[in-house]
C-alpha cells in the first residue's frame, strides 16, 4: 500500500447475468422492438431502463433488470451517508451494500463465479478464438480514491503546481477555471476517454458546493457534523485524488471479475499514474530562479557548471515564451530532451507552455514549502458501514 494513504472505492457499476427462470423486471420504463412489416414483437426481449433507489441525504443507486441481467450503478461508499470523505476499502463491502438493495427488490445477489471459454462466432471459422467468460458479477466501472493533506490554504497552490506537470503517459493537465480541480485526459469532454480518467480536487470546496443537497431534510446533529467536517478539511488542506477505471480498460487487463480483483490490484496497476508519479520530480518549495544552474549542481543533476548553465539557459527561454524547437524542421533538437529531463528534477516541465497564472513558479515568492502527507482520519469521523442506510423507495416495473 502506498505511503500516501489508503485507497477506497467511490463510484461502482456492477452487473451479472442469471440464466434460467426470468427475474422481476426492474426499471422506470420498458422498451420493445417491433417489426414494422409484421407488427410482431418478442415480449421476452424487453429492455428495461434504470430505476432510482433512494436513501437518506439525497443519495441513490440506479438498478435495472431485463429479466436476466441485473445491473447496479452508484456510489456504495456514499449511499445513505451525509458524506464520504472515507469509504469502503474492498469490493466485498460494496457488493454487500448492493446485495441488501437487490434483496429488497426481490432480485438475486451479486456473486463470485467460475471461468469458462467460448468461441467468437462473429469471426470466420479459421480465425475463431476462444474468449474468456465469467458466470459471476462483472465490474463495468470503478473509481478509486484517497485523501492527501497539504496544509491549511495550500490546496490551491498545490493544484496550480500539479497543473504544470503532464502525465508520463502523455496526458496533459487541465486546471478548472475555479482553480479547485485538475484533471488529466486525452479528451476535452467531461469524464475523459472511454479508457480511464484521473483528477485531483479540493475536498472542502466540493463539500460546500453540495452542502444544500447533502443536508436536505438532515437533522441538526447531522448539520453540525457536516460543518465540523468541512472545517476539518479546510484546516488539513485535503486534496482528493481519484482515478476512474472504465469498462474497456477493466476488460483489457482482466480487472473486471468480482472475486478475482482487489482495490490493491487497481492501485498498483502498471497503467495507473498516481500522485507519486506526478510529484516524483515536483518540489513545491522555495527556489530562486536566478540560481537554477546552482540548483542543478547542488542536486547533482549536472556534473559541470557548463552543463548547468546550458540547461538554465533553456529554462529561461521557456520562461520567456521562446520556441524551443527548430523552426526550420518543426522538431525539437536532441539536446531539448536532455534539458527537459534535467529540469523535471527541479519540478519544471518545459513540455508544457509556461503560464504565470497556473504554474508553481509565482507562489515561491511566498517562501513556503508544501509537504504532501496522508490524511489521518479523525476519531470522531463516522466510518462507513454496510448497514447504516435505509431504502426510501424504488420503483419496480
Amino acid at each position: 500500500m502506498s505511503a500516501l494513504g489508503h485507497w477506497f472505492i467511490d463510484r461502482l457499476v456492477v452487473e451479472q447475468t442469471h440464466l434460467g427462470d426470468r427475474l422481476p423486471m426492474i426499471g422506470d420504463k420498458g422498451y420493445v422492438t417491433v417489426n414494422l412489416h409484421t407488427g410482431e414483437f418478442d415480449p421476452d426481449k424487453i429492455v428495461a431502463s434504470r430505476a432510482t433507489i433512494q436513501s437518506s441525504f439525497s443519495t441513490s443507486l440506479r438498478v435495472s433488470c431485463d429479466g436476466h441481467r441485473v445491473r447496479v450503478e452508484g456510489n456504495p461508499s456514499r449511499f445513505g451517508r451525509v458524506e464520504n470523505l472515507y469509504g469502503f476499502t474492498s469490493f466485498e463491502e460494496c457488493i454487500q451494500v448492493y446485495n441488501i438493495v437487490l434483496a429488497k427488490l426481490g432480485l438475486p445477489p451479486f456473486t463470485t463465479g467460475r471461468f469458462y471459454f467460448t468461441k467468437d462466432f462473429h469471426e470466420d471459422a479459421a480465425n475463431r478464438k476462444h474468449k474468456k467468460r465469467y458466470t459471476g458479477a462483472v465490474i463495468r466501472h470503478v473509481d478509486i480514491t484517497r485523501n492527501h493533506s497539504v496544509g491549511y490554504q495550500n490546496e490551491w497552490a498545490f493544484l496550480r503546481a500539479l497543473a504544470t506537470m503532464s502525465m508520463p503517459n502523455g496526458k496533459r493537465p487541465n486546471l478548472y477555471p475555479n482553480g479547485a480541480t485538475v484533471d488529466y485526459s486525452t479528451s476535452r469532454s467531461i469524464g475523459g476517454s472511454s479508457w480511464d480518467y484521473s483528477k485531483f480536487y479540493i475536498k472542502h470546496f466540493e463539500l460546500i458546493e453540495h452542502e444544500k443537497k447533502n443536508l436536505k431534510d438532515a437533522s441538526d446533529e447531522d448539520k453540525a457534523y457536516y460543518r465540523k467536517l468541512v472545517e476539518h478539511c479546510q484546516a488539513a488542506g485535503i486534496v482528493r485524488e481519484e482515478h476512474s477505471f472504465k469498462a474497456k480498460k477493466l476488460d483489457r487487463y482482466e480487472l473486471c471479475f468480482y472475486g478475482h480483483v482487489t482495490v490493491e490490484d487497481l492501485a498498483t496497476h502498471h497503467t495507473l499514474t498516481t500522485l507519486e508519479n506526478l510529484t516524483e520530480n515536483l518540489e513545491v518549495a522555495t527556489m530562486d530562479y536566478v540560481t537554477i544552474a546552482d540548483q542543478l549542481l547542488r542536486r547533482k543533476v549536472c556534473n559541470s557548471r557548463q552543463a548547468a548553465n546550458a540547461t538554465a539557459n533553456y529554462c529561461h527561454m521557456w520562461l520567456n515564451g521562446q520556441p524551443l524547437y527548430n523552426e526550420d524542421t518543426g522538431k525539437y533538437p536532441r539536446q531539448y530532451y536532455v534539458h527537459k529531463q534535467r529540469l523535471l528534477q527541479l519540478g519544471l516541465d518545459i513540455s508544457m507552455p509556461f503560464d504565470a497564472s497556473r504554474t508553481a513558479l509565482p507562489m515561491i515568492r511566498h517562501e513556503r514549502e508544501i509537504t504532501v502527507q496522508p490524511h489521518q482520519m479523525p476519531d470522531w469521523y463516522r466510518k462507513p458501514s454496510t448497514r447504516n442506510f435505509v431504502v426510501i423507495h424504488g420503483r419496480a416495473a
